[in-house]
Order: structure tokens, then C-alpha cells, then sequence
């Protein structure tokens, strides 16, 4: 330099960080409590703030690496069988066969679905999984 000052030494090299699924996840869900900013999130882990509004709308979309949206996972839920809890009646009568006028001898049984959000779902024990499946994930919200 011309005035005799040998100017800014770097002796450190910044790093671009590499953030777990784990982390990504839990700053997303960081900023989705009430109250919380993805400003103030972002500024508190030193972070991007676009990188974080990045990671929420991947997790929104089911685009995130690593992560199956809801409706598509399977899933394992705790089941619990309560003697007596089925209703007399089924609230929806069962198809009657093909070709008969006439209502099915058999009873259908019914399953009771508690959600996460406290709504309870009764369906026929015939429903198909995919559909029971869609129906919980459009009402456990």
C-alpha cells in the first residue's frame, strides 16, 4: 500500500455450515410457535433468514430431503380396544350385496379414530386405508 500500511490479514477462512435434517427441523418448528419471527430465529443461530424461509416452505411442501410429507408416510399409531365402546346402531347402514334388495345379515364393525387434535373419526372396518388415511391428515389439523 502506498502509505506504508500492509493492509487486512484473514487468518480465518468462514466455512459454509452444514445444517443436520435434525437442526433444519427443529428451527422450522422453532419459528412455527406462536409468537416466534424467522427474523429473530435467524439472527439468534446467526443464520440467513431466507434460508430458514427456504427450509419452511420445503417442510410445507414436502420438497425437504430427508422428509415424507404426512399424508403420503405410513404410518404406526397406538391402537387400543375398548369392549363395548361400538355404537348399537352403525350411523350409516352397510352396502347391501350386489343384486339384493335386501340389508346384509352381518353387522359391519366400526373403528373410532381420536385424532392428534382431539376429533374422533367412526368409519366401517371395510374403509380402505388410503382413505382413512386422507381423511385424517384433511381433519388433523
Amino acid at each position: 500500500m502506498p502509505d506504508g500500511r500492509l493492509g487486512e490479514v484473514i487468518s480465518v477462512v468462514a466455512r459454509r455450515r452444514r445444517w443436520t435434517l435434525e437442526q433444519k427441523l427443529a428451527l422450522v418448528e422453532e419459528v412455527s410457535r406462536p409468537g416466534a419471527s424467522v427474523a429473530a430465529v435467524a439472527d439468534r443461530h446467526g443464520m440467513s433468514r431466507s434460508l430458514l424461509f427456504e427450509w419452511r416452505r420445503q417442510v410445507r411442501e414436502g420438497t425437504m430431503p430427508g422428509v415424507v410429507r404426512a399424508e403420503a408416510a405410513p404410518a404406526l399409531v397406538p391402537v387400543r380396544v375398548v369392549e363395548g365402546a361400538l355404537p348399537k346402531e352403525p350411523s350409516c347402514p352397510p352396502p347391501s350385496p350386489r343384486g339384493s334388495g335386501e340389508r346384509a345379515a352381518k353387522s359391519v364393525a366400526m373403528v373410532e379414530v381420536v385424532l392428534s387434535n382431539g376429533r374422533v373419526l367412526r368409519v366401517s372396518e371395510a374403509i380402505r386405508p388410503e382413505v382413512l388415511g386422507r381423511l385424517a391428515a384433511a381433519l388433523d389439523v
